[in-house]
C-alpha cells in the first residue's frame, strides 16, 4: 500500500505512533490520502502523503495519561491539541532532514502538519487532502470501533458524532466518501429491522 518512497518516512515515524492506535490510524489516513489523490490531480503526493504519515508523531511527546482527554467528548486540555502538532513539526523536520528530503518539501509538509487538527479551514489543496484524510478514518469500520472503546460509547452514539462532523470536512470527494462509509455502517447496525432473523 505505501508508495516505495514512503517507506522510510513510515519507519522513521512508527516508534512515534505507537500512543491511543496512531500507527493503524496513520495507515487509514494514508489510504483515504490516496485515494482523494486520484480526484485531485494538483495536489502534490510528495507533499500530501508524507505530512499524513507524520502528522500525529508529536503525540508521543504528550503524557500518555492526558492523551484521550485532549480530544473529543472528555476534552479537558485542548491545548495539548496545539502541543502535539508543535511537537509533530519538530519531529517531521528532523525525519525529513535525515532522510534528505528538500528544503521545499519540509516546509510545504510542516506547515500542514502545523494546525492539521486546531485550524478549520485550508491552507492549500494539499492541505484540505490531509485534513479530510485524517478525518476520514473517523467513518470507517476501524474507527467506529476505536472511537467506541476510547469513550466507553455506542456504535449508535459514534454514528451520532459523526454526522455531526460532516462540515468539517473540505473536499466533495472527502463528504461522499465519509457518507458512503457512514450509511453502510448504520445499514449494517439496523440490518435486524428488516431482516429479523439477522443480528445487527
Amino acid at each position: 500500500m505505501l508508495r516505495d518512497k514512503d517507506i522510510a518516512v513510515w519507519q522513521a515515524a512508527c516508534p512515534f505512533l505507537d500512543v491511543r492506535s496512531n500507527d493503524e490510524h496513520t495507515l487509514f489516513s494514508y489510504y483515504w490520502a490516496k485515494q482523494l489523490l486520484d480526484f485531485y490531480p494538483d495536489a502534490n503526493p510528495d507533499v500530501v502523503l508524507p505530512a499524513i504519515l507524520l502528522h500525529d508523531t508529536g503525540w508521543k511527546k504528550i503524557p500518555l495519561e492526558k492523551v484521550l482527554e485532549s480530544f473529543g467528548p472528555l476534552m479537558k486540555y485542548p491545548e495539548l491539541r496545539r502541543q502535539h502538532e508543535l511537537e509533530g513539526v519538530a519531529i517531521a523536520k528532523q525525519i525529513l532532514s535525515e532522510l534528505g528530503y528538500a528544503e521545499s518539501l519540509i516546509t510545504q509538509i510542516c506547515d500542514i502538519i502545523d494546525g492539521h487538527d486546531t485550524t478549520i479551514q485550508a491552507k492549500s489543496l494539499n492541505d484540505s487532502l490531509v485534513k479530510d484524510s485524517d478525518k476520514l478514518w473517523r467513518f470507517t469500520r476501524h474507527g467506529n470501533e476505536t472511537i467506541q472503546s476510547w469513550f466507553s460509547k455506542s456504535l449508535s452514539e459514534v454514528h451520532e458524532i459523526l454526522r455531526k462532523q460532516f462540515d468539517t470536512l473540505l473536499t466533495d470527494k472527502g463528504k461522499l466518501f465519509a457518507t458512503q462509509m457512514l450509511e453502510i455502517a448504520e445499514l449494517k447496525e439496523n440490518l435486524n429491522k428488516y431482516i429479523p432473523y439477522v443480528s445487527s
